[in-house]
């Protein structure tokens, strides 16, 4: 393995460190205390409300799409990759 790729998920984390800017302690209390259960149904709910907003956005700027193509476009913003799919 190239030292690129040990790296990788260092980098991963400084970067995402670097668009968080500081996490708020009573936050990370917070989410201390709820039960793992309780984390997965925040995330699951944040998650939907990502795809929601994504969904309606492409589709207002977008009316003349088919649900396929609109469910492509969907993807393409929700994984960050242009290139998916068709």
């Amino acid at each position: 393995m190239d030292t690129t790729e040990s790296n990788a998920p260092q980098d991963a984390i400084e970067t995402l460190r670097e668009r968080w800017g500081r996490l708020d302690p009573r936050q990370i209390a917070a989410w201390r205390q709820m039960s793992p259960a309780r984390r997965l149904e925040i995330a699951f709910q944040a998650y939907q409300f990502a795809l929601d907003v994504v969904r309606h956005t492409e589709r207002k700027a977008h009316p003349e799409l088919s649900p396929q193509e609109l469910a492509w476009r969907v993807t393409r913003r929700m994984q960050g990759n242009p290139r998916l799919g068709r």
